[in-house]
């Protein structure tokens, strides 16, 4: 159990690692503007200092400054994000430097597929098309309104994701040839016809961790099943690289009612689509209200079908989790019945199922299960929690430093510190007994200050009384 949490814990932190150094965004997620400053810095870099890195010399501090440049810079593409995020994590930057060369080339021609084609001629040019409507839709500008009413030319509307293209595309030295046509604004009924098929797709999308895309090759799934559970190797990798399983790649870690349900995922997610389909070809033609409204109820079956089974395979998989990190018997069954697999791999493939989910309701039935299937195993879970924190509470006191050092904490630590040593063992209580003396010395400081306060202190001086009224009165008539 330890190992495993050890293991865990790794593998938790070079996950946050990757979030902290895999920061960049992607340059085909990028603004025009984002994108026109990258490629600034990445012509830059690529003409003038890229040379000066790679080749053999004498490394120094500023060359791993340059070197973290280099790396921003071409994190924005997909292909060199594990590169980056191992370069970055190891920090071997010399051993590294001198693949940056085919990482900036490879770069350079992504940049160019985007704006590239070739003509009839064989030229190799950017044909760059304009992105805003020559005629905008709504009340005209005051500036359209002043040209129309003095007889002058409309001011055509600012492009500046068409002046961002060709720019990017003369920094690449990529011929530039600017397109006429400009793109038609859209009526109300193609606008809405696009927020239907929007809406209709982010329905559709697959809610969970995995994705059982029906146009994936098929052949790669089954071809990492072995005696009918997927090969460790290739489902790590895939976790690691895409975050995101197929189906069938943790269909075997499900029960087998589950199983059957995954079966019949692709067929639910095709007649959803097939009656989808057949509701709006009906509404485009004029359909009766009754079929368009038959064939939409069959879509919400299936989709409600399929997505119930994505619901219920993130349920199960975070159980699995959970159990395989504290139900010590459940393990146990769990290696037998998978031997000579690795389960490392399998809480970590399983993880973001349970982080998902996670929830106080959730590690409550994890608990009721544990009690069902294993009462003996649960009661000494609840002894070694009622210990835990009973542990915890005895090393808060101990460390406690807004007490004074008095006899009576000396005393209730050497206590608490003996009750340490009958739950956790002498070396855990050990650990504990220089607090103790740190705080007898404070005391026998404390206790020294006092007895010197008390010995030079002086006895109270006898006062003189002062005389009565009566004498005082007999002495002024005498």
């Amino acid at each position: 159990m330890s190992e495993y949490f050890s293991l865990s814990f790794v593998l938790l932190s070079q996950k946050q690692h990757k979030k902290e150094t895999m920061a960049q965004k992607l340059y085909t997620e990028m603004t025009a503007d984002e994108q026109l400053q990258w490629m600034k810095g990445f012509t830059e870099f690529m003409n003038d200092r890229l040379d000066a890195l790679v080749k053999p010399h004498q490394w120094e501090q500023k060359d791993s400054d340059e070197m973290k440049v280099a790396l921003n810079l071409i994190g924005a593409w997909p292909f060199a994000t594990d590169f980056v995020e191992k370069a970055l994590h190891y920090g071997d930057f010399e051993a590294r430097a001198g693949r940056l060369r085919m990482y900036f080339e490879r770069c350079k021609a992504e940049v160019s597929k985007t704006l590239t084609m070739k003509g009839s001629d064989g030229r190799t040019f950017a044909l760059v098309k304009p992105t805003v409507p020559l005629r905008r839709r709504g009340r005209p500008s005051l500036a359209e309104v002043e040209a129309r009413k003095h007889g002058l030319e409309v001011p055509k509307p600012q492009d500046a994701e068409m002046e961002t293209q060709i720019m990017i595309a003369r920094m690449m030295g990529i011929e530039v040839i600017v397109s006429d046509e400009a793109p038609r604004e859209k009526n109300n009924a193609e606008l809405a016809a696009e927020r239907a098929k929007r809406e209709a797709k982010e329905r559709e999308m697959n809610p969970s961790l995995f994705n059982d895309n029906d146009n994936e090759n098929d052949n790669k799934n089954q071809s990492s099943m072995v005696n009918g559970q997927c090969s460790m190797d290739e489902i790590y990798t895939e976790r690691i690289e895409n975050d995101r399983l197929h189906l069938s790649s943790i269909k075997w870690l499900c029960s087998k009612e589950l199983q059957d349900r995954i079966d019949m995922v692709r067929a639910q997610r095709t007649a959803f689509g097939d009656a989808a389909q057949t509701a709006k070809v009906l509404a485009e033609r004029g359909g009766s209200q009754e079929e368009i409204a038959k064939y939409a109820q069959l879509a919400e079956e299936a989709r409600e079908q399929f997505e119930s089974t994505y619901a219920a395979v993130d349920e199960e998989l975070a159980v699995l989790h959970k159990r395989l990190t504290i139900d010590e018997p459940f393990t146990e069954g769990f290696k037998k019945k998978f031997k000579g697999v690795d389960l490392a791999k399998i809480t970590y493939i399983t993880r973001p199922y349970y982080e998902k989910l996670k929830s106080p309701e959730l590690d409550l039935r994890i608990k009721t299960i544990i009690e069902q299937d294993s009462p003996e195993y649960a009661e000494r879970m609840r002894q070694e929690e009622a210990v835990k924190k009973e542990v915890a509470e005895l090393v808060r006191y101990i460390k406690r430093t807004d007490k004074d050092a008095s006899d009576e904490r000396v005393k209730t630590m050497a206590q608490r510190i003996e009750r340490l040593r009958e739950l956790k063992g002498d070396e855990f209580a050990d650990s504990f007994l220089p607090i103790l003396e740190k705080t007898k010395e404070d005391n026998a400081a404390w206790r020294a200050e006092k007895d010197e306060k008390k010995a030079s202190k002086k006895p109270a001086s006898q006062t003189t009384k002062r005389p009565n009224n009566q004498t005082t009165k007999k002495t002024k008539k005498q």
